[in-house]
């Protein structure tokens, strides 16, 4: 169709149905779906029985908010809302997960999460998805920091919290004691968290905070609540509970019990979190299932408030409405009380979902109409706040800055009612009162603002007066507390240290001035013994002519006599009150005594110090006007500086020049404060060569002498005006032009230490008038520090007299280089004492040090010193006295060891028994022997071969033989006699018996020496074979000692001789034995033989013999044992002889010796705790001695040779012992033995592995005792159970005494053989 043939009126029609299509495809366009993602619990999972599944009740109000939405509010707008439901079971994981799934999903927005919300929160943030919250009450989501695209609808923990803190701030409750329930199931416990920091954060004051851990039902369990009013009433009068209605009755009724209700100070604000029940008033005041309440209710609920959320308005329509969508898709949840035409109960949380909906919907048409983005979550939430709503619940509600909704609660409190049912008057909580929130029309809720208490009525308060959060006078009265009486007593005593303190005061100065006029310094001269010639000052007082000197107490003397004891006294002194003293006299006709001479004479009494000549008293009365010191019986360091007897080291010097410090040091420190005239001769030495300073002080009372002449000057002493002065230690008269030029120059050399400073003060040097200061005493030590190290003169050697010295020093030719004297001669000395000297006599005074300061500069002098020269000689002594005792005991101990070898060379050669006897000097009887075996043995062919060989050769030959025979012969028990050329000679059964033994010892040694010689080389002919014949022989013999030079020990009997015939007819190679010691072998058992038949032998005839060819391993075995146990009891003879040698030397050496001793040989007594066995004879002074190791060893407790073993150590020191007695046998079948005399000098065994020697002299009975003891032992009783290792040492005596040692085990000790 063309348009041009159109008519106007088909035009128009045209257009305007273009304009028709055109509105409808543009609402076609604009019609969109907004999914939500509806995030609910519903359902369990298998198996959870305790999910409550909130959603099954309020679901529906999901489906009616969203139908309402659609058919009203965005049916203009032609757009709708759909949901999707994600199912969380409970579970937090399963939350998160479908927060997850639903942005995958593309969902606008989510309504939810039901149970937990923090890390869905933070989900929706990072998604920037909108999420609206109609069941998590978290306080943490207020936070919009984090969490930017969350709101909810239902009033979190902080909002009830407000509520409580505007109750309390509207009556000035600033402290209070929070009570609440504390278990993991209690919705009441997360808010607990939250209800405190809000009240810290609004300045009230929590004075404690206490819990219980159950749930309480009054009536039904034991009250929580006493212990909890018990432990906090002192301290609290608002108590603040959170918890169930019936938690606070068991409060109440806690309060109630004590008393603490009636008087109105204790009040109780309850919180509940559970809407109020405004149809049954009555049942927050009995317990659950009560049917009524208890009397005192009525009296306590008077100091009563709560804080519960408001009841709801018309909410009984809005939950028809929700159960009937709960029926309808997409939830269709069946109502289980429909058959009984009943509803189910819908929770306060459907009415937050259906609220939360509506903002949604009003959010998203607000974020349209802006032209906003739908999915921009923080965008939707901004619209959220600060947005009212009517919520569901029949009140309006208001949205904070937070995106948090604003709860509604009321104040309840405690009212009367009539009962209708028992006629009688009850009573219920009933509303007073609600929180109103203020709002600006141009400012949102700010989310930390407080809400306003309105009350509806007034308040009746117990006692007429609304109670206080703390009394005026605290708790506990600590504010009223009257400090009167504190302050009074401060005062009172302030006053009483005022007056206490005068009172000292005032009492020190009466007793100073008591003991100024006590003048406990005065001293009758009657009461000093003085010797009669004392009054003539020019006799010479020596040890002959005063008889009250001892020679300890002569002092040192500058006229060296030619014996010094009886040198020159020039110190007057006498003996008061059993003591010498030296006595000063003063030249004066009268004393009169003034309080500043009493001061002054005080003063120096009370002075007391190691390095100061102690001041005794004074003298007053006429003509004996004098001054008592110590006397200090080595005379002044002037005397022993003059003295060339004296050798000063530098020991010496330190020590004096530190006693000087020292001294000064205190004077100086002291009310003295200067000495003044310090010099060598005022240095005194007592007998302990310490030094000590004299002539200080007493000014008052020496000055004015006879000097009565005084210039006009001011008062100084002119030597023209005055004819006689008086020098102020001797006093004595000095007349102008006297021919006594010693005395002049004496006084001159004085003048020589005083400070040239001091000196220019006064005119001809009187040196009554020269004053004195402490650095002129610091001057005067550097002269007497010079003078003791060059012993020449304050001034050493100069060419000029004293007085041009004295010139030269108070008018110096040049002010920058002053006369001073030479350091040249002190160029060997220290380096220190240099310095100090230059520092002390400078010219400036103010430039030189103190006394303190010179102790540290001249501390290398004394460096590793004593205080004193006595103490550093006495421990140069010491030092020595102790290097010399351990130069002793070192010179001991080689004497001893050089003594062990010679006794060890001694039993080399002899047995230890006879060694013994001749170190004693006693003779060695010869002894027989019933019953022993002899061993000889030579080389055949040994002539030829010594012809052909060098007697070198032979020598080697010999002593490899020897030594290689001695190191086998070692192991057995036998005893080599001795060697004459090739032949060897060996015994056993002596010089200890051994029973039979000594046949088989004999025989397996022989084995043993046969199967060596087969493999010795020959040095010098090693293709040689070495041809050993071997003859053995059993019998008796008779042993002892021949000879006086060199004497040995020998065997004498037909039995050695026929052991000789027994080797000298056998074969080479072979061990040729006689009939006897086969018969003693058979009876031994375990040898091999071969016979011979019948030989000649010389001075015998024919005698049948054997040839011994072998031995059996099993008896070769157990006699080797036997042996290793033996070679045991050898270790037990040692260390017997050890102890012994150790006990001796702990009684006689030095405590020092013995410690060493102790310290060098720790081993040394030891093992005789274990091993060393010894008993005693009560009956007998006669001692025995043994001891045996395998007696305390359990593997050889049962052996069945110790009778016959040569390692016992028999040993008897007496020299007749008769006989021995047997002493009772114990109820522990124990026997008690004689033991060693404890007098009995100990024998060393080191060196000796030898230990076969015996004593000739041991008593024949004793012998045949120890030998033939067999049935003796035998037929001892004994249990076969007790362990034979058990033996119980029982020590007896001490180290004085011969230790007694009890064997106690009931092991046999010899055996059956």
């Amino acid at each position: 169709m063309k348009w041009k043939l159109l008519t106007i009126n088909q035009k128009f029609v045209f257009l305007l149905f273009n304009c028709f299509l055109l509105i409808n495809f543009i609402s076609i366009v604009n019609c969109d779906v907004f999914k939500l993602g509806y995030i609910t619990g519903s359902h369990r999972r298998h198996g959870d029985l305790e999910y409550e599944r909130p959603g099954l009740t309020i679901s529906g109000a999901l489906t009616l908010a969203v139908t309402e939405v659609n058919n009203e509010k965005l049916a203009k707008l032609n757009h709708s809302i759909e949901f999707i439901v994600a199912e969380t079971y409970g579970e937090e994981i399963s939350s998160i997960r479908e927060t997850a799934s639903l942005w995958k999903q593309g969902i606008y927005g989510y309504i939810g999460p039901q149970e937990t919300c923090i890390h869905e929160g933070r989900m929706a943030a990072a998604f920037n998805l909108p999420m609206i919250s109609y069941f998590c009450t978290s306080y943490e989501t207020s936070n919009k920091k984090d969490f930017t695209t969350f709101a909810r609808t239902r009033p979190p923990d902080t909002q009830i919290a407000k509520s409580v803190v505007s109750l309390l701030l509207a009556y000035n409750w600033t402290q209070v004691t929070f009570l609440h329930v504390k278990h993991e199931s209690s919705a009441i416990a997360p808010i607990a968290k939250t209800v405190i920091n809000t009240l810290n954060l609004a300045g009230i004051k929590i004075n404690a905070v206490r819990t219980w851990n159950e749930d309480y039902f009054h009536g039904y369990r034991a009250n929580p609540f006493d212990d909890l009013v018990r432990d906090t009433y002192r301290d609290t009068r608002i108590y603040l509970i959170l918890g169930q209605f019936h938690e606070h009755i068991g409060l109440m009724m806690s309060l109630y019990s004590r008393g603490l209700l009636n008087d109105g100070e204790y009040f109780v604000v309850g919180m509940d979190i559970e809407q109020y029940d405004s149809s049954d008033p009555e049942k927050y005041l009995k317990g659950l299932l009560a049917s009524e309440q208890e009397s005192w209710v009525g009296d306590a609920y008077k100091s009563y408030l709560a804080v519960l959320p408001s009841p709801t308005i018309g909410f009984d329509d809005f939950a028809t409405k929700v159960n009937k969508f709960l029926e309808l898709p997409p939830f269709e949840h069946p109502n289980p009380l429909k058959p009984f035409n009943k509803t189910k109960q819908i929770r306060a949380e459907a009415a937050y979902l259906y609220d939360a909906v509506h903002l949604y919907a009003d959010a998203l048409i607000n974020c349209l109409e802006n032209h906003g983005d739908p999915k921009n979550g923080s965008e939707i939430i901004n619209a959220i706040k600060g947005r009212s709503y009517h919520s569901a619940m029949g009140f309006l509600v208001y949205i904070d800055e937070n995106g948090d909704a604003g709860g509604n609660y009321t104040i309840v409190g405690m009212k009367a009612m009539n009962n209708d049912k028992s006629n009688r008057t009850t009573y219920g909580l009933f509303p007073i009162g609600t929180f109103i929130t203020r709002i600006n029309q141009n400012e949102s809720i700010k989310s930390n603002s407080i809400p306003d208490l309105q009350l509806f009525e007034r308040l009746s308060w117990v006692g007429g007066k609304v109670p206080i959060a703390e009394p005026i006078c605290g708790f506990r009265g600590e504010k009223c507390i009257s400090y009167a009486r504190e302050i009074t007593a401060a005062i009172a005593g302030f006053i009483l240290l005022i007056l206490t303190i005068v009172s000292l005061v005032l009492y020190r100065n009466w007793r100073y001035e008591q003991e100024l006029d006590s003048l406990l310094w005065k001293i009758d001269f009657k009461e000093i013994q003085m010797h009669e010639n004392e009054t003539n000052g020019t006799q010479k007082q020596t040890r002959a002519t005063h008889p009250l000197i001892r020679t300890s107490q002569v002092s040192l003397s500058s006229n060296p006599d030619a014996d010094f004891r009886y040198s020159t006294i020039f110190t007057p002194i006498g003996l008061y009150k059993g003591q010498l003293y030296a006595i000063k006299k003063i030249r004066k006709k009268s004393v009169d005594i003034t309080r500043e001479m009493k001061m002054e004479l005080k003063m120096l009494r009370d002075i007391r110090h190691d390095n100061l000549n102690a001041f005794i008293g004074a003298c007053t009365e006429p003509p004996n006007i004098c001054i008592i010191t110590e006397y200090c019986s080595r005379g002044s360091l002037k005397d022993v500086l003059e003295n060339d007897d004296v050798k000063l080291d530098n020991m010496f010097i330190a020590s004096l020049v530190f006693d000087l410090i020292r001294g000064m040091t205190y004077l100086h420190d002291s009310p003295l404060r200067v000495h003044g005239n310090l010099c060598t001769s005022n240095c005194l030495i007592d007998s302990r060569w310490v030094v000590k300073l004299s002539d200080f002080g007493l000014y008052a009372f020496k000055n004015g002498g006879n000097n009565h002449h005084h210039s006009c000057d001011g008062g100084k002493h002119n030597l023209s005006e005055n004819n006689e002065i008086y020098e102020e230690d001797m006093m004595i008269p000095i007349r102008r032009g006297s021919t006594d030029s010693r005395k002049f120059c004496a006084k001159y050399e004085k003048l020589l230490y005083k400070a040239p400073e001091l000196l220019r003060t006064v005119s001809n040097f009187n040196t009554m008038l020269i004053p004195g200061s402490q650095k002129g005493d610091v001057y005067s030590f550097a002269i007497i520090l010079y003078e003791i190290h060059t012993r020449n003169g304050p001034f050493g050697e100069i060419d000029c007299t004293y007085l041009d010295c004295l010139k030269r020093l108070t008018v110096p030719l040049d002010i920058t280089n002053p006369f001073r004297p030479s350091l040249q001669p002190l160029e060997t000395s220290f380096d220190c004492v240099r310095e100090c000297i230059r520092e002390c006599w400078c010219e400036n005074p103010e430039a030189r040090p103190d006394f303190k300061s010179i102790r540290a500069k001249l501390r290398p002098l004394r460096k590793g010193m004593r205080p004193n020269i006595f103490d550093n000689m006495m421990a140069m002594m010491e030092k020595y006295a102790n290097n010399l005792e351990q130069l002793v005991d070192e010179r001991t101990d080689q004497l001893q060891e050089e003594k062990k070898k010679t006794e060890a060379l001694l039993l080399e050669m002899l047995p230890r028994p006879v060694a013994e006897q001749l170190k004693r000097g006693n003779k060695v009887e010869a002894e027989s022997y019933d019953m022993v075996t002899i061993y000889f043995s030579d080389i055949v062919g040994f002539t030829s071969m010594s012809a052909e060989s060098t007697p070198l050769q032979v020598v080697d030959f010999l002593n490899d033989l020897y030594t290689c025979f001695d190191s086998i012969i070692g192991n057995y028990d036998v005893y080599k006699v001795e060697t004459i050329g090739d032949a060897y000679m060996v015994c056993s059964g002596l010089p200890i018996r051994n029973g039979d033994i000594h046949a088989g010892e004999i025989a397996s040694m022989s084995l043993h020496l046969l199967e060596a010689i087969r493999e010795f080389k020959i040095r010098h002919r090693p293709n040689d074979t070495l041809k050993l014949r071997i003859g053995i022989h059993s019998g008796p013999v008779c042993a002892g000692v021949v000879g006086l030079k060199m004497p040995r020990f020998c065997l004498f009997g037909d039995t050695v001789n026929t052991s000789s015939r027994m080797e000298s007819t056998g074969e080479a190679l072979k061990i040729h034995c006689s009939d006897t010691c086969k018969k003693l072998l058979d009876s031994l058992g375990g040898y091999i033989f071969e016979d011979r038949g019948k030989i000649p032998i010389k001075g015998k005839g024919e005698l049948n013999t054997y040839w011994l060819v072998g031995e059996l391993e099993d008896y070769k075995l157990k006699r080797y044992q036997a042996r290793t146990e033996r070679r045991a009891s050898k270790n037990s003879a040692k260390q017997i002889s050890k102890f012994l040698q150790a006990q001796k030397e702990l009684q006689k050496s030095s405590l020092k010796s013995t410690k060493s001793f102790l310290a060098n040989s720790p081993n040394r007594l030891t093992p005789f705790a274990n091993n060393l066995m010894r008993s005693t004879s009560f009956d007998s002074p006669k001692k025995l001695r043994f001891a045996a190791d395998i007696l305390d060893a359990p593997q050889y407790s049962s052996n069945k040779y110790l009778r016959y073993s040569n390692d016992a150590l028999m040993e008897v020191i007496s020299d007749q012992i008769t006989s021995i007695m047997k002493v009772n046998k114990n109820s522990d079948d124990s026997l008690i033995f004689a033991v060693v005399d404890a007098n009995e000098k100990p024998r060393s065994s080191d060196g000796c592995d030898d230990l076969t020697a015996s004593c000739p002299c041991i008593n024949k009975e004793i012998t045949e005792f120890i030998c033939n003891g067999e049935d003796f032992f035998e037929e001892m009783p004994h249990d076969d159970d007790i362990e034979s290792d058990i033996h119980d040492v029982l020590l007896l005596g001490n180290i004085k005494t011969t230790p007694t040692i009890k064997i106690t085990s009931s092991t046999p000790l010899l055996s059956q053989n």
